[in-house]
């Protein structure tokens, strides 16, 4: 018994020392010292490089570490892309070393020591370069189907642009040392309806990242030429007609045009109106369904006299006749000569007799609209027009006048009309006694203006009332983010004009070198309206900042 008695004490003290033995070994470290590992992590990323940032380790004071830096495209670092070493609390990173445009994050662990084991790793959070960029913004109207104008700063070393669609084969178009020296590249040989991704080398190094989208094919119902008779064309068109122009010059300068209860379209297959022009005498909207859309074409009343461009009337025997408009879009145009107004909409009987649900003007240049202060019609002229939306922007207009928009025939409607503005340029308007920018007077008219500048006003020896009249109770009038100078009531001698009621934010009153006459309107280089808009985009129309 004794014998057994002694086996089992001995087996239970070599379990003993067995189980002492595991516990001492699963105690041990596996994992690198915790106290040696840096601290916060930071990186403050540019165009160009990031600076990595991190605070000492801790329980390190007198020691000197050096330092592993990872960086990668993924959280877990399942792939380096880069690595760096440094011997301070720091590291910069460039676009030499890592992609711009790429989200990376990076890491860092102190490395070992003839006393210490490398540390644990800090990780940041996710940052990218946002690279160099010398592209301009790209301008709406020189987007086309098949092609598009890329705009940049010249910068020597440019050498192509590569665009790449969605799918498929990425396009890479050589720049000559006169596209460099222009500043711009015309490419064609797009598809319609695609989203570019283009990018502007120097070499194999990124200068410029954008895109941009082309248009839809137009499918024109007629293609014509200027050899073909553009009024019987017009007259013979069905409702929803496209008709396209060959690049020449049409002629309506004799007649007034008549578009009857049917809304067409007319626009330029080149999608420039430098080489596409109508000499216009009037075009006359008659009575319910008529509208019209021009895009990409000159619009010249010079030689037919031209009272206004787009009149609205019920019926040719009777200009009064209730009528429901179709929408009037002028785009990518270039309208000028009108002497009474660029358009007039207040013919009918009563109030609401006329209706529209929109009025756009975007991309164009309207310019001599509106006899020198004498006229008392303005430029919109809309009275008693029962409509939703005016719509005006990234537009020029210049030497117009006695005022910008009226609609001040009182009447209940329901939504309230909306005239909305953006990236403008107004230049030389007003007189007559008039209201510069709106007349609304106790008729309900919402009106917004931002990002655009305005400035020279009267136009003519006569006087301003003022900026606004709009009393309805209500309302939303605002003037935001918007540079105007030079706006008073009369040229010489009078008081600055007010803004009424309307609320007021982010403007700026920089006078610039134009006067009543001037008809470019290129921002200084390097003044602050250049980038006081929205995001830091410029104020007015956006042609004029480049």
């Amino acid at each position: 018994m004794k014998k057994y008695i002694h086996q089992l004490i001995c087996a239970l003290a070599v379990a003993g020392l067995l189980l002492a033995s595991c516990k001492k070994t699963e105690e041990q470290p596996t994992e690198p010292a915790r106290i040696f590992k840096p601290g916060t992590l930071s990186v403050s990323a540019g165009a160009t490089s990031a600076k990595l940032k991190w605070t000492q380790p801790l329980l390190s004071t007198g020691q000197n570490f050096k330092y592993s830096i990872d960086f990668s495209k993924d959280s877990l670092f399942s792939t380096i892309a880069y690595t760096g070493s440094s011997d301070s609390l720091g590291y910069v990173v460039t676009e030499a070393n890592i992609s711009v445009r790429t989200k990376y994050f990076a890491r860092v662990k102190a490395l070992a020591t003839a006393t210490q084991p490398e540390s644990k790793y800090v990780v940041s959070s996710a940052f990218s370069l946002s690279g160099t960029q010398l592209f301009l913004p790209v301008r709406d109207s020189e987007i086309k189907e098949t092609g598009v104008i890329l705009r940049f700063t010249a910068a020597a070393g440019l050498s192509s642009i590569v665009l790449s669609p969605p799918t498929g084969t990425a396009i890479t178009v050589a720049l000559s040392s006169a596209d460099v020296t222009a500043g711009l590249k015309v490419i064609n040989g797009l598809s319609g309806s695609i989203k570019y991704s283009a990018e502007l080398f120097a070499g194999t190094v990124s200068k410029g990242f954008l895109s941009f989208t082309t248009l839809t094919a137009t499918n024109y119902t007629s293609i014509i030429g200027p050899e073909t008779d553009l009024a019987t064309t017009i007259a013979g068109a069905a409702n929803g007609a496209v008709i396209g122009l060959r690049p020449g010059s049409y002629n309506l300068s004799s007649t007034a045009t008549f578009i009857t209860q049917k809304s067409i379209v007319l626009k330029s297959t080149s999608g420039n109106p430098a080489d596409t022009k109508i000499n216009f005498k009037e075009i006359d909207l008659e009575g319910t369904g008529a509208g019209v859309t021009f895009s990409g074409i000159e619009l010249d009343g010079t030689a037919g006299a031209a009272l206004y461009f787009i009149n609205f009337i019920g019926s040719q025997a009777n200009n009064a006749l209730a009528a429901t408009f179709t929408n009037v879009v002028i785009d990518n145009c270039i309208v000028h000569d009108a002497t009474t107004a660029f358009m007039r909409g207040d013919r009918g009987s009563a109030a609401r007799d006329f209706k529209i649900n929109g009025i756009t003007v975007s991309n164009s240049i309207v310019y001599n609209c509106g006899a020198n202060g004498s006229s008392n019609y303005y430029t919109f002229h809309l009275n008693k027009m029962q409509f939703n939306t005016l719509t005006l922007s990234k537009s020029t207009f210049y030497n117009f006048g006695p005022g910008l928009v009226t609609a001040s025939t009182t009447f209940s409607a329901d939504p309230v009309p909306g005239v909305d503005i953006s990236y403008c340029t107004f230049n030389g308007f007003g007189g007559n006694a008039k209201y510069a920018l709106l007349d609304a007077n106790a008729n309900p008219v919402n009106f917004s203006i931002k990002n655009s500048i305005m400035a020279n006003s009267p136009k003519s020896g006569t006087v301003v009332a003022s900026a606004i009249r709009a009393s309805a109770a209500g309302i939303a009038l605002s003037i935001a983010n918007t540079n105007y100078f030079n706006l008073n009531t009369t040229l010489a001698g009078g008081t600055a004009l007010t803004f009424g009621t309307a609320a007021l934010s982010g403007n700026l009153n920089v006078t610039l070198p134009w006067t009543a006459d001037t008809n470019d309107f290129t921002l200084p280089a390097g003044s602050a309206l250049r980038t006081a808009g929205t995001g830091g985009t410029a104020l007015g129309d956006p042609r004029w900042a480049y």
